[in-house]
């Protein structure tokens, strides 16, 4: 049990804030307080699955969003300054790098606490309704994790049990499909078990669980497991969250952004407050001077979009004049914050900013709807659900010019379009580099490129992320294929 204590006590510190912990405990604490004596009554166990959370930001850090967004065709060049961004935007990344080590570590101990909740859970003197609902919860968040996990290493250790002895750290890999089962197996219990809605921001509840296992299902339908199967799946799943009415469109796409609470397209996000930590995006993505930024529009990229689309003039400042009077190099708008940049706040602004971070969001569920219908029935009745988001994002509502519907496209075509339109509306959440992944695009990554050409070419050993050296060596399994 000690593994298992020694990080019991990080995971209850800041939960309240759902945060992570800033510092790992000592071998030796000057306090201590056993799982035996902290579940006590029945809110304790309720305040250690909302520990589980604290865990998400690790998904969400600069580090992670190397890997979701910045290797991808979305982007230009990051910062010089900003470590390790540029190998890896190269297509040279290493083993050893922050980012392939925090994703994976960051996941596993979401995993890990969940592991340990739920095995408390399964003793708890609590009503059984009770326990159903926490024990959804642990296991959406750990069937989250495994999402995260599978698509960017493949095949990976499965570990469903808390350890009671070191003896038991080395696991060996786990084929994705199995992986993919057990997500599934875990979002289906959450779905049916976690309540009809959440009197707290940040938890989930069962819609946002429809919601996963919807985008879940499309990408099991891709590459590579192939099973077009799930496409019926997916749209299912997406319409049951589209019809329930419980989440609504904003009429601006500039309203989606710089919230500090859930908005009526909400399905869910991660919450933020200011000096606790902060959304990490703004400076990840601002080009104010002193900011090392990781992504920034490509030039390509800014010259996509239709006349009039919000997501492009609102979603891409490109003439941002700085208090020195110099023009910004052009900065995706989403999460940055101009009024630290006219007072001159460095990079640091960061910890005080407080927007959300959207990871699920009622605009997606329309745009799995639009492509699922369109692979198993052609676009006609595809249309209908792409072109919702398409009149959300016009300028000028009244103006049919503004980002016009679409119509007469073949199959190809459509398929085309709606993963170019997840692009538009998507970036910089959390879903670019699966994308080209699941639907086998990760060339346009190299096709892309107007400056700054890969200094490897892509093949298929991009398919997967290097596993981190330290993972390699503590649980005696084989590295995923080398880059040459």
């Amino acid at each position: 049990m000690k593994i298992y204590i020694l990080k019991f006590l990080c995971l209850i510190g800041m939960v309240l804030f759902f945060q992570s912990c800033d510092s790992e405990l000592e071998e030796s604490p000057k306090t201590f307080i056993s799982p035996e004596t902290f579940f006590k009554n029945p809110a304790s166990y309720d305040l250690a699955v909302v520990g589980i959370y604290s865990g998400i930001g690790n998904l969400y850090s600069n580090n992670a969003m190397t890997m979701r967004e910045m290797f991808s065709d979305v982007y230009g060049a990051p910062s010089g300054a900003a470590e390790q961004a540029m190998p890896t935007y190269n297509n040279t990344h290493q083993p050893f790098f922050y980012n392939t080590r925090d994703l994976w570590s960051g996941a596993y101990s979401i995993i890990k606490n969940a592991n340990f909740i739920l095995d408390k859970l399964s003793v708890a003197d609590l009503p059984e309704q009770k326990v159903n609902e926490l024990m959804a919860e642990a296991k959406f968040l750990r069937a989250f994790s495994y999402f995260h996990l599978v698509q960017f290493y493949g095949d990976i250790p499965l570990r469903t049990t808390t350890l009671s002895s070191y003896d038991e750290i080395k696991l060996g890999k786990s084929p994705q499909e199995d992986v993919y089962r057990f997500i599934l197996e875990e979002l289906s219990f959450a779905e049916k078990n976690l309540p009809d809605s959440s009197t707290q921001q940040g938890r989930v509840f069962k819609l946002v669980a429809t919601a996963l296992i919807s985008k879940v299902y499309l990408t099991m339908a891709g590459y590579p497991l192939n099973k077009a199967e799930h496409y019926k799946d997916a749209k299912e799943k997406a319409i049951v969250v589209i019809d329930s009415k419980q989440f609504q469109l904003l009429n601006n796409y500039s309203d989606v952004f710089h919230n500090i609470d859930y908005s009526s397209e909400s399905i869910w996000e991660k919450l933020y407050v200011a000096d606790k930590g902060g959304n990490p995006l703004h400076s990840a993505t601002s080009t104010a001077k002193g900011y090392n930024y990781l992504m920034v529009p490509a030039p390509w990229f800014i010259n996509s979009f239709a006349p009039g689309d919000q997501r492009n003039e609102w979603g891409i400042n490109q003439n941002y004049m700085d208090p020195d009077g110099d023009v910004l190099q052009p900065f995706f708008q989403k999460f940055v914050n101009n009024d630290f940049t006219d007072a001159n706040i460095g990079a640091s602004s960061s910890s005080q900013l407080n927007y959300t971070t959207p990871i699920l969001r009622l605009a997606e569920m329309y745009l799995i709807a639009a492509e699922a219908e369109n692979e198993l029935n052609g676009p006609a009745g595809a249309y209908q659900y792409i072109n919702k988001i398409r009149e959300r994002a016009r300028v000028d509502k009244t103006d049919p010019l503004n980002v016009p519907d679409l119509a007469g496209l073949t199959k190809d075509q459509f398929r085309e379009q709606v993963l170019m339109e997840r692009k538009w509306e998507l970036h910089l959440e959390g879903s670019t580099w699966m994308d080209l992944k699941r639907t086998k695009n990760l060339n346009r990554i190299q096709t892309s490129r107007e400056t700054n050409p890969l200094l490897i070419p892509i093949g298929e050993y991009n398919n997967t992320w290097y596993i981190p050296d330290t993972e390699i060596t503590n649980n005696d399994i084989p590295q995923n294929p080398s880059y040459n």
